[in-house]
C-alpha cells in the first residue's frame, strides 16, 4: 500500500488529500496539522474577525467527510524533522515512513522588525488562534490601529469597526492594495472608504508600538502617537520554508516547483503558499486549491500539469466592494492603455487595461456585478473594440 503524507492544514493540504485519494482508492493518505483544527477557510479569519463563529463553523469539510474518505487527519502535531533519503519523518515525537510527501506547509505573517511588535495586545492574524486573541483583547480596547492597507488590513479594520472600536489604518505606501490597485484606483478606495468611519492614513512610516506590557498607540516617524489599545499587522506574508531547507530542496521565496507540483526531490511535492512556481506565488485561495489538486494527483502516481490561476482579488467592506484582476500596469517597460470611468455621486470607479489592443486587467470598485463577465473577458484577451464597456 502506497502511503502519501500532507503536511499542512490549509486548502493546498485538503485538495492534496482529496485528489490522492480520487488518483489512487487504496492509499494510505495522512494530512498532519499543527493546528488543533480540521482544515477551514483560511480567508474567512479576517472577514469574520469579530463574529461568534468558529474553526469548526469554518470547516471545509466535517470530520465524517474524512472518515468516508479514509483519509487520516494527525491534528496539533508539528514535523519536526523530515528524512528524505531513509523517507521518515517526525510529527510530535511519533516516526512515520512515506512514500510519496507533499509539503503544504503554507505562510506566516511577515512582522516588520518595528520596537514593540512583540508586545501582548499586538496581533497578525493567520490562524484562529490570532482570532481568538483579537476577541478577547477587544472585550477592554476602545480603539486599534492596522498596520498594512491591503485587503486583508482592511477587512480587519472594518470587523473592528463594526464591533464598536475607533480603527486606523497606517499604510506605508502612497496608496491602499499597492499589490493589486494603480495608484489612481487606491486612492478612489480610500475615498470612498474613509466615508466609513474608519480612519485611512496612507504614506505614513511607523516607527514604534508603545506601551509597557500593553499597547497604548503606535509611534509615526514624525512624532505623532495613534492611540491604540489594540494593534493588528497586516504585512503580507513569508513562505514557510524551514523543513524544505533542512531536506535540502530548492528553495527562493517559496519551495521551487515544476509543472507538477514537484521539489527539486523526487517523490516530493510541494503546493500552496509555501510553494513557487516560476518565481510566483499570490498567496490566494484558488491558487492554493489547484496547486493542491496537482500535487496531490501527482503523488498518488498521475502526471497532471498545473495550469496557473489568474491573480484576483475581491474585497468587500466598508461599505463599498472592489474587484481587481491581471496586469493592472505592473510593468514599467511596457506600454498600456487604459480606460477609466468615475462616478463619485455614486461611489463607483471602473479601469480597464490594454496591451497590445487587448484587455490585460480590469479594476471595479463599488458595482462588482460584472465580475464573473470581466474573469471571462481577460482568460479570452478580448480585444478592446469587443469589449462593452
Amino acid at each position: 500500500m502506497k502511503k502519501i503524507f500532507i503536511i499542512g492544514g490549509g486548502i493546498a493540504a485538503l485538495e492534496a488529500a482529496k485528489s490522492a485519494r480520487s488518483t489512487q482508492r487504496d492509499a494510505l493518505i495522512v494530512l498532519i496539522s499543527a493546528e488543533n483544527f480540521l482544515p477551514y477557510s483560511r480567508p474567512m479569519l479576517t472577514k469574520q474577525l469579530m463574529g461568534k463563529v468558529t474553526a469548526q463553523d469554518l470547516a471545509v469539510e466535517s470530520a465524517a467527510w474524512y472518515d468516508e474518505k479514509d483519509i487520516v487527519v494527525l491534528t496539533g502535531r508539528t514535523v519536526t524533522a523530515i528524512d528524505p533519503v531513509g523517507k521518515t519523518l517526525m510529527a510530535g515525537g511519533t516516526p512515520f515512513h512515506w512514500d510519496s510527501l507533499i509539503l503544504a506547509t503554507g505562510a506566516s505573517c511577515f512582522v516588520p522588525p518595528i520596537p514593540g511588535a512583540d508586545g501582548a495586545n499586538v496581533v497578525a492574524v493567520r490562524t484562529f488562534d490570532d482570532v481568538a486573541r483579537v476577541r478577547e483583547i477587544a472585550k477592554t480596547a476602545k480603539n486599534a490601529a492596522v498596520i498594512g492597507g491591503g485587503v486583508l488590513g482592511l477587512e480587519a479594520a472594518w470587523e473592528l469597526k463594526k464591533a464598536g472600536l475607533e480603527v486606523t489604518v497606517l499604510e506605508m505606501a502612497p496608496s491602499l492594495m499597492g499589490r493589486q490597485l494603480d495608484e489612481s484606483s487606491g486612492e478612489q478606495l480610500k475615498i470612498i472608504a474613509s466615508k466609513s468611519g474608519v480612519v485611512i492614513r496612507t504614506g505614513v512610516n511607523v516607527e514604534a508600538i508603545e506601551g509597557d506590557g500593553h499597547v497604548t498607540g503606535v509611534r509615526l516617524k514624525t512624532g505623532e502617537v495613534v492611540e491604540a489599545g489594540m494593534v493588528i499587522v497586516s504585512a503580507g506574508i513569508r513562505a514557510n520554508v524551514g523543513l524544505a531547507k533542512e531536506m535540502g530542496l530548492e528553495v527562493k521565496k517559496g519551495v521551487v516547483v515544476n509543472e507538477w507540483m514537484e521539489t527539486s526531490v523526487p517523490g516530493i511535492y510541494a503546493c500552496g503558499d509555501c510553494a513557487e512556481y516560476h518565481d510566483t506565488n499570490y498567496g490566494i485561495w484558488p491558487e492554493a486549491v489547484e496547486q493542491g489538486k496537482t500535487a496531490g494527483a501527482n503523488a498518488a502516481g498521475d502526471s497532471l500539469e498545473y495550469v496557473p490561476v489568474p491573480a484576483a482579488l475581491t474585497f468587500h467592506g466598508m461599505n463599498t466592494a472592489l474587484f481587481a484582476a491581471g496586469d493592472n500596469g505592473r510593468n514599467p517597460n511596457l506600454y498600456y492603455k487604459t480606460v477609466e470611468f468615475r462616478d463619485m455621486g455614486k461611489e463607483q470607479y471602473r479601469k480597464y487595461y490594454f496591451l497590445n489592443n487587448r484587455l490585460c486587467g480590469v479594476i471595479l470598485i463599488g458595482d462588482v456585478s460584472r465580475m464573473a463577465e470581466m474573469t471571462q473577458a481577460l482568460e479570452e484577451h478580448v480585444q478592446y473594440q469587443e469589449l462593452k464597456l
